[in-house]
């Protein structure tokens, strides 16, 4: 009777370990970052240009970490990506502040703001503007998420 009261014991013992280590962990400040980033945000404005920019978009996907750029063209047709700030896709990774998003093959985006919930984001970065030969400049890229 001993013996099987040991054995049922070590049985609920284990049990209670298996499903302990089940557990699921808590994400990260830094995949919770990347999932707020995750999706398509349409480039709708910069602060160096007198009118609405359209036709451009940032798709960010958690799997990877990859991010893949539609309409580059009228970005560059914009005077904007005179360092290549962007390009037509690649991977992406965070700075240890959770505030810079490195583009690779790219440049490094600072976020100014982000709101998912409002479907708002501000990316800031140095460039020469409008031509490559003029000193460096800050833009400040106006983004909505589209979905």
């Amino acid at each position: 009777m001993k013996r099987n009261i040991k054995l049922l014991s070590f049985l609920a013992l284990s049990f209670v370990v298996i499903l302990s280590s089940c557990k699921k962990d808590e994400p990260t400040a830094e995949e919770k970052k990347i999932e707020e980033l995750k999706g398509t945000w349409n480039i709708v404005g910069a602060n160096v240009l007198d009118e609405a920019l359209s036709g451009v978009s940032i798709t960010f996907t958690v799997e990877n970490t990859t991010y893949a750029v539609t309409g580059l063209q009228a970005f560059a047709d914009a005077n904007l990506n005179h360092n290549e700030t962007l390009s037509g896709d690649g991977t992406f990774s965070l700075n240890d502040n959770l505030d810079v998003v490195s583009l690779s093959p790219g440049g490094d985006l600072t976020i100014a703001s982000l709101n998912k919930d409002n479907g708002n984001l501000t990316l800031s970065y140095e460039a020469p503007f409008p031509k490559g030969t003029d000193d460096p400049t800050n833009i400040t890229l106006t983004l909505e998420f589209v979905e």
